[in-house]
């Protein structure tokens, strides 16, 4: 093959790789998405003696997520929940920080991996766009385990997308 031929064949196949990638790429990267948190900083009470025999307290406030879309058409969010600190400090394991939907009655232990909150499928500007929930926070308490004791730990709230 001559050095033309090589140079002709070397760029049909730069330019089909380009396509390719133009092609394949092009979906994932025009679906934007937006992801707002309002009331990031949970706080718990200072735990009474009825906290005590309830076997929990509720934080004062949640944290509310909004997920908009801001480019694309049609995308599967996820918005995950989890522990960033392996404990909750003075001995206090990281699961009794539980976590629920405002929607929903079930309570969860906090874990260091994600844990699956919500998902939806939105449409932009026609279905699920904007959505939004608010998740609450509740301390497990303990008389025997349980000192007085400033707890605290650190959680990351993550949206992820496919595009179908």
């Amino acid at each position: 093959m001559s050095n033309l031929g090589r140079k002709v064949h070397a760029g049909i196949t730069s330019a089909a790789i380009l396509l390719a990638l133009a092609l394949f790429a092009y979906p994932l990267a025009a679906q934007k998405t937006m992801l707002t948190l309002a009331g990031g900083t949970i706080t718990f009470a200072a735990p009474t003696a009825a906290d005590y025999v309830a076997g929990f307290i509720n934080s004062a406030s949640g944290v509310t997520f909004t997920v908009s879309a801001q480019t694309g058409l049609s995308r599967t969010t996820t918005i995950s929940i989890k522990s960033t600190s392996a404990s909750l400090g003075g001995g206090k394991v990281i699961g009794d920080l539980r976590w629920r939907r405002s929607d929903l009655a079930t309570w969860n232990s906090i874990t260091l991996t994600d844990a699956q909150v919500e998902q939806r499928i939105v449409v932009k500007g026609v279905s699920n766009d904007p959505w939004s929930n608010t998740i609450f926070f509740r301390m497990i308490l303990t008389w025997a385990t349980d000192a007085p004791a400033t707890y605290s730990a650190n959680y990351q709230i993550t949206l992820s997308q496919t595009v179908p």
